[in-house]
């Protein structure tokens, strides 16, 4: 089973936190949330295979994929928030991919034990993440 390290985690939810402070958001920020989305996803893809080939628990399943759709969630919260024109259509399919990635994780929470349904997310979550 593979476990993800708890600086992965804290390195994502330093990455959302950090823009939450603005009514805007600017280049800097809508790239850190960028990665983070992306880290997300690709984190995601990985727990998503461990469960499809049986190496992973439900308990385990059900927890990180609910820990990842939270932060999937916080960065769709922060790419809400109003960009300039010239950063808008980006900062829109950023969003976009963030509640695409919660999405998937939620069904990956609602069916810890399912290689069927994780290999739908794993490959879902793998376009997501590149």
């Amino acid at each position: 089973m593979r476990r993800v390290t708890l600086p992965i985690l804290l390195l994502v939810a330093v990455a959302v936190a950090a823009c939450g402070g603005s009514s805007t958001v600017s280049a800097e920020q809508l790239e850190k949330q960028r990665e983070t989305v992306h880290s997300i996803a690709a984190e995601g893809a990985l727990l998503a295979a461990d469960v499809e080939r049986g190496r992973s628990t439900p308990p385990f399943a059900k927890i990180h994929s609910g820990d990842l759709s939270d932060l999937a969630d916080r960065a769709a919260k922060a790419l809400a928030n109003p960009a300039g024109p010239s950063l808008d259509a980006e900062r829109r399919r950023e969003e976009a991919r963030a509640v695409a990635v919660s999405d998937a994780l939620a069904q990956l929470l609602a069916h810890p034990d399912d290689p069927g349904v994780a290999s739908t997310v794993r490959r879902k979550l793998e376009r997501l993440s590149g």
